[in-house]
């Protein structure tokens, strides 16, 4: 049955590929010979030679620009090169063409990719994964529906239909409840080709034994084993060997299960029959494996190939270092920055200090002269004159340009939230900000210490404080 399967596929392939050649000016002539040069020597038996000019066709695929490959053509060497490797045993190999075939014609064929999914459950079943195999038919019964060509697709959709028929009988353990729906199915398919010779249609006769064998599984023997019987004669007149021996193996679970005595009478032709096979499936997997062997030896040949990767593989380490050097100094020039701005703040503050420092300096000495002179009273203009100031024009203008440097954004946000404040209330609100203690205040200022304390009062009423919250937490909090 699998081998049925393999063959509908072939020709349906070869039918597609009649309609693709055209197409095929769009690759290199080397590819196009090597492929066609590849199928003509397998095609005569020759599979070896075939399969070698087959994978140099595929190499060279391999390599040509996306740009440039032909969907069509691509799709129909690729499937053509799978079934081939189906066919001597080579399933994993099968299974990546065919992947490949079915990535390209999800990109620009969408037409070739139900048949594509149906090669794909064959692979499957070959390799007993029933699963996966039922996943790939459904795909197929899908896919059929979204092909434009309405006739086309409906045929696809039979055939996928009629495939999924078949793998629920011949697997009646994966879904029991499906044989019977399989075997009207079949028996619907068989009834519009009931015009056709049997014996000159393979799939009527295919569909006629597996009619049969669901009857048997279903428990009607009396009309199922004849039908398989009648089918199984088709084979042998076919010549199809393959098909041969696997309906007598069908027949004969047929007949152990109905208690036939006719087990015995297809026994030896069974065996006969098996191990003529046999020997055709040892010699492919000799095939197979010598294939494989001198497939080996041409992937060692590949030198251009393999320079062209270390070529990559430098560019990559060298734009690899680039990146990481770039990295670095982009690390070292945002810690450089960092440093700067650290160093420059600092001395911002140590310029406030400095500012802060003069100004206290001044105002002690001037008080400890009103000191000096207080008992004076003749000297009472002159004593005013030495009043303390501290922070007037350019001064003053000095120290909030430096405060604003060091904490950009505080007085901004201060006038934002209370308008009302004055100037000197800013002033003091700066002093505080930098920790500054009343004594310093009344002497950066010029004012009295009761007068420091008397202006933090009505700071606090400006800020509507309650008695809780600290002044001087609540204002440096802020920065």
């Amino acid at each position: 049955m699998k081998t049925h399967l393999i063959f509908i596929l072939s020709v349906i392939l070869l039918t597609l590929s009649a309609c693709s050649k055209t197409e095929n000016e769009k690759f290199p002539s080397s590819f196009v010979e090597l492929s066609e040069q590849g199928r003509a020597l397998c095609r005569q038996g020759n599979y070896m030679e075939g399969l070698k000019l087959l994978q140099e066709a595929n190499n060279i695929l391999a390599v040509m620009p996306t740009d440039s490959i032909n969907p069509n053509g691509a799709v129909m060497f690729l499937g053509n090169l799978a079934n081939l490797y189906i066919r001597i045993g080579l399933f994993d190999e099968a299974r990546h063409i065919n992947s490949k075939a079915i990535a390209i014609a999800e990109s620009g064929n969408l037409e070739r990719l139900p048949e594509l999914w149906g090669m794909r459950s064959i692979i499957y079943e070959h390799t007993d994964k029933p699963d996966s195999a039922y996943i790939c038919i459904r795909r197929n019964i899908e896919l059929s529906d979204k092909i434009k060509n309405s006739s086309f697709g409906s045929k696809v959709k039979e055939r996928a239909i009629e495939h999924l028929s078949w793998f629920f009988i011949e697997n009646p353990d994966f879904a029991p409840d499906s044989v019977k729906m399989a075997l009207a199915t079949l028996e619907h398919i068989n009834a519009e080709k009931s015009s056709e010779d049997p014996s000159t249609d393979r799939n009527k006769a295919t569909n006629t034994f597996l009619i049969g064998r669901a009857k048997v599984i279903l428990g009607d023997y009396y009309h199922g084993i004849p039908e398989m019987e009648k089918a199984l004669e088709v084979y042998r007149q076919s010549g199809d060997n393959e098909s041969l021996e696997w309906g007598l193996q069908m027949l004969a679970k047929s007949y152990a299960s109905a208690r036939n005595t006719k087990l015995i009478d297809i026994y030896t032709e069974a065996a006969d029959l098996h191990d003529t096979i046999m020997r055709r499936q040892r010699d492919n997997l000799l095939l197979g494996m010598d294939f494989k062997y001198r497939t080996t030896q041409l992937k060692d040949e590949k030198i251009i190939l393999k320079n062209e990767v270390e070529a990559k593989r430098q560019r990559i380490v060298y734009i690899s270092i680039i990146s990481f050097l770039i990295i670095v100094a982009l690390v070292m020039f945002i810690i450089m920055r960092s440093r700067d701005n650290k160093r420059r703040l600092k001395l911002k503050q140590q310029n406030i200090d400095i500012l802060l420092a003069e100004r206290i300096a001044l105002n002690t000495r001037i008080e400890e002269l009103n000191s000096i002179l207080a008992d004076n009273n003749s000297e009472t203009k002159r004593s005013e004159m030495l009043q303390t100031i501290l922070l007037e024009k350019d001064d003053e203008q000095r120290f909030r340009k430096s405060f604003n440097d060091l904490h950009p954004g505080f007085i901004d946000r201060l006038r934002r939230e209370y308008p009302e404040l004055t100037a000197g209330n800013e002033l003091l609100c700066m002093l505080i900000a930098l920790n500054r203690r009343n004594e310093e205040i009344a002497l950066a200022l010029g004012i009295s210490r009761e007068s420091v304390s008397t202006s933090r009062y009505r700071l606090r009423c400006r800020f509507n404080l309650p008695k809780d919250i600290d002044l001087n937490y609540f204002i440096q909090s802020r920065l």
